[in-house]
Formats: C-alpha cells, sequence, structure tokens
C-alpha cells in the first residue's frame, strides 16, 4: 500500500491558544511543537480523540479536529491548508501575567536562589578589579 508524501514538517516551539470551538469555551494556552499545511503537534492538555478544536496564533485561526494523543502532547488535522510561514510570523497574544521561569526567580522562594558561603556575594557580570589587590 503506497501513502502519500507527507507534508514538510517545521520543528517550532512557540505559544498559542486552544479553543473547543465554541464561543463561550474557556481558552488555554498551549505550545505548537511542529506544523505542517495538514496538521500540528501540539504540547498540552488533550481534549480528546475526536475533539473539534481551534487553534489561534496571533490572527491566524487553525481549525481542525484531534487525530491522536500521547502522553503530553497530541496531533491535530486541520480542516482546510495552514500557511505555515505566517503562522511562524504570527505573534501571539501576550501570556497572562509572566512566564513560570519568570515567576519563580522573582517570587521571593528561597529554593530558588543562590547560597553562597558566609562571607561572599554572589556576583553576576564583569568582576570590578579592586585598588590595592
Amino acid at each position: 500500500m503506497d501513502f502519500p508524501p507527507r507534508a514538510r514538517r517545521a520543528n517550532v516551539f512557540i505559544d498559542a491558544h486552544l479553543n473547543l470551538g465554541e464561543p463561550l469555551s474557556a481558552t488555554q494556552i498551549v505550545r505548537i511543537r511542529d506544523i505542517s499545511e495538514g496538521g500540528a503537534r501540539i504540547q498540552g492538555k488533550s481534549p480528546g480523540v475526536g475533539a473539534r478544536i481551534v487553534v489561534t496564533r496571533g490572527e491566524t485561526a487553525m481549525p481542525g479536529r484531534v487525530v491522536w494523543t500521547a502522553d503530553r502532547h497530541f496531533g491535530m488535522a486541520f480542516d482546510e491548508p495552514v500557511d505555515v510561514e505566517s503562522v511562524l510570523k504570527a505573534t501571539g497574544r501576550k501570556s497572562p501575567d509572566r512566564p513560570v521561569y519568570a515567576a519563580a526567580l522573582t517570587s521571593g522562594l528561597t529554593h530558588f536562589q543562590r547560597h553562597t558561603p558566609r562571607g561572599r556575594t554572589a556576583s553576576f557580570g564583569l568582576r570590578l578589579a579592586e585598588s590595592g589587590r
């Protein structure tokens, strides 16, 4: 059995918004991990195989359905071919608040702080030479 050639996929790591295709359904932030004109692999909580979804990146809405799920990823098939270049160039809506890693660095949690031996301080950037040494 001969299968048609698989469309060229772009490996990416970009944020997008997932909606269950209903006007009042909640939107969640997901990551597109690879994309082609016919579908994408999405990192995030899967709504289940067969679910109708809309993934949005910038002004580009990509309606389709979930075709497979595994662990924290799922695959979707687009209803119509998508212009991959426009999706890659689009700027997504700003994610709420700040990224998780920034929240961890600025939250004041002690297990994220750098500990130094007593009498020494942590320094970042260029070290300045002291006079007299």
